[in-house]
């Protein structure tokens, strides 16, 4: 793999993750873009089973995993383990309103982009979502996520890109599948997944296709 990550192949602690109970030829099982994303430090995929003490007791507990690299080049392992679900009353300098509470405990995800304070000091906008294997809160750089002008062959109007943009819901028809057969969803921003989430898939019907290309027809001739 070319060094296009943060992190080197070479570089990742073997000994510390076997330390932890995970096996050094894990990495052999990961697909590609798992691996790349792994090498950027970011929460593995999967769950892992892993050591732990509690109370003095060895234990073997499922979490996720992510690399972490230290400002003197080293690379440590974080461990994320299945916790309570839980939202607290602030977070990165932020306080949570009822509403927003709710949002994140019902639909495990903010629907809306917050201005956060990082590590750093500095303030960014960002996606927050609740990691569904985990219950881990997750921000996101609203950069990280980039809308595109298509999904799955549909093109998105100005208005749709600018809700998912901020961490809305939005309804988009016409997709094609893999099987090349038509259908909807509602798409949303994931922090947790670090990707554009698909909900409510629904498969359409070619008549319904047909009766929205005759709406769509008629409201251009109107136009013209």
């Amino acid at each position: 793999m070319e060094q296009s990550t943060r992190i080197r192949m070479e570089d990742i602690p073997f000994n510390k993750l076997e330390k932890v109970g995970i096996n050094r030829d894990f990495v052999s099982h990961m697909e590609s873009n798992e691996l790349k994303d792994f090498l950027n430090g970011f929460r593995s995929e999967k769950l892992y089973t892993v050591n732990a003490k509690i109370n003095d007791q060895d234990y073997r507990i499922p979490a996720k995993i992510r690399l972490q690299q230290q400002d003197d080049g080293s690379v440590n392992v974080k461990v994320h383990p299945i916790q309570r679900l839980y939202v607290p009353d602030e977070y990165m300098g932020h306080k949570f309103t009822k509403q927003e509470k709710a949002a994140l405990l019902n639909d495990r995800n903010l629907g809306k982009t917050l201005e956060l304070t990082g590590r750093n000091g500095k303030k960014d906008n960002y996606y927050l979502a609740i990691d569904s294997k985990t219950n881990e809160l997750i921000p996101l750089r609203k950069k990280n996520i980039q809308v595109p002008d298509k999904i799955k062959g549909t093109s998105l109007s100005e208005e749709q890109k600018q809700k998912l943009a901020a961490g809305k819901k939005i309804m988009l028809d016409g997709m094609t599948g893999r099987n090349g057969k038509k259908f909807s969803a509602t798409l949303q921003g994931d922090a947790a997944n670090r990707n554009i989430n698909f909900s409510g898939f629904k498969m359409e019907k070619e008549k319904d296709l047909e009766q929205k290309a005759e709406k769509v027809k008629g409201a251009k001739q109107k136009v013209s």
